[in-house]
């Protein structure tokens, strides 16, 4: 399944919502260039950055 294909999907999917916001441009540009390297999608790379920030905070809440 492609990038476009998995966005469908997961659009469709009541399981999942969008989140967006506004960063500067040049962190958006060095996330865009992360993900790339790793070879993950945008929704792929966000989500993880989303859940290491959530553990974070609990870790630091301990």
């Amino acid at each position: 399944m492609d990038e476009q294909e998995m966005a469908a999907s997961r659009r469709a999917d009541p399981g999942f919502t969008q989140v967006s916001g506004y960063v500067p441009k040049k962190l958006a540009l060095d996330f865009k260039v992360a993900f790339t390297r790793a070879e993950k999608n945008q929704s792929e790379a966000l989500e993880a950055a989303i859940a290491l920030w959530i553990a974070s905070l609990e870790d630091n809440n301990k």
